[in-house]
């Protein structure tokens, strides 16, 4: 999973890395300083983290950093942690059986996070510390003049695969593609997130794995799901069995590139979705290779990110689809880019 922040709000990082934390775990901000190292800010980190009760080695470590931020520190401090972590008598190992620990080093547009999480018992264990940008002693950190706003738009039970917007439809509305009694949905969503037509895709065969790489395309007059080896091509009138598939390699989707009106960079929105059972986060980072040392833009999802795809008019939103853990429903979120911190 991608690391890791949205918000300078010290509880909102907290949900953030929480998966399902209970209120007895409130993120702790650092008192302000001067100045600060990231060696010191380490320590620290490790020293709170070692409060947490019933905490037990090995660990395995996995690190995130945000890539503008690991311009300013490169990766000894990861080599650092581990030193650390080991000083407070806690073992590190790459066994599969050792519990996890994710380290993250982070910005937002005033602050710097660091995380430490890991699972204990039935509960996540999460210790959080933040600084203000100012106080870091490294050269001064790039500004972003955009933030990532997502407003849901559509939820539902049913096993949520992909979401796509046609290019014909002025009013807002978007499709789905379900999966729901062992067969293929697609659903077309007026802008208030209501059904208005369902279309059944059973001769496009069962789901034949735990996680599908499987998209809903709607180019104009020719909607169709993708799979990696096929292409079931579909009408909103036709009945099921009437849907041809043929043998077609799918090419992965490009990702989704968003342009706000205030800013002439294009942002490219990425997110890991590698561990189906944690949250996510949605992160926009600067498309252009001359603006690779801008700050990423981050946003905090209720559970694994599922698919990304670009609205018609991509430089203005995104559909982002996610199973939210907390209520087991998948969701949709219409993904902008707003002006200003």
């Amino acid at each position: 999973m991608r690391l890791l922040f949205s918000r300078p709000a010290v509880s909102l990082l907290c949900l953030l890395f929480s998966f399902v934390l209970t209120p007895a775990c409130p993120a702790q901000t650092a008192q302000a300083r001067d100045s600060f190292t990231l060696e010191s800010a380490l320590r620290q980190l490790i020293d709170r983290f070692a409060t947490a009760p019933n905490l037990r080695g090995p660990f395995k470590l996995q690190f995130f950093q945000d890539p503008a931020f690991a311009a300013e520190t490169g990766k000894d401090w990861q080599d650092f942690f581990r030193q650390q972590l080991e000083s407070h008598h806690f073992s590190v190992s790459d066994s599969p059986d050792a519990a996890l620990l994710r380290v993250g080093v982070a910005e937002t547009p005033a602050e710097l996070v660091l995380s430490a999480t890991t699972r204990v018992g039935e509960k996540d264990e999460v210790r959080l510390l933040t600084f203000p940008r100012a106080s870091f002693r490294a050269p001064s950190l790039p500004v972003v003049p955009v933030r990532l706003e997502k407003q849901l738009v559509f939820q539902t039970s049913d096993r949520l695969l992909d979401a796509s917007s046609p290019g014909n439809d002025t009013s807002g509305g978007m499709a789905v593609l379900v999966y729901r009694d062992f067969a293929f949905v697609a659903l077309r969503i007026d802008s208030v997130g209501a059904v208005q037509q369902s279309v059944s895709l059973a001769a496009a065969g069962p789901l034949l794995s735990r996680d599908p790489r499987v998209e809903l395309s709607l180019e104009p007059d020719a909607p169709s799901i993708v799979f990696s080896e096929k292409s079931c091509p579909f009408s909103w009138t036709a009945a099921a069995a009437d849907i041809p598939c043929r043998a077609a390699k799918s090419v992965p989707r490009a990702p989704a590139v968003l342009t706000p009106s205030c800013d002439s960079r294009a942002w490219k929105l990425l997110a890991d979705s590698s561990d189906w059972s944690t949250p996510d986060l949605l992160q926009a980072v600067p498309n252009e290779p001359s603006h690779k040392g801008s700050a990423a833009i981050l946003s905090d999802f209720p559970g694994p990110i599922i698919a990304i795809s670009a609205e018609q008019n991509p430089s203005a939103s995104a559909l982002v689809v996610t199973r939210n853990l907390r209520t087991g429903n998948y969701e949709v979120y219409k993904v902008t880019l707003a002006c200003g911190n």
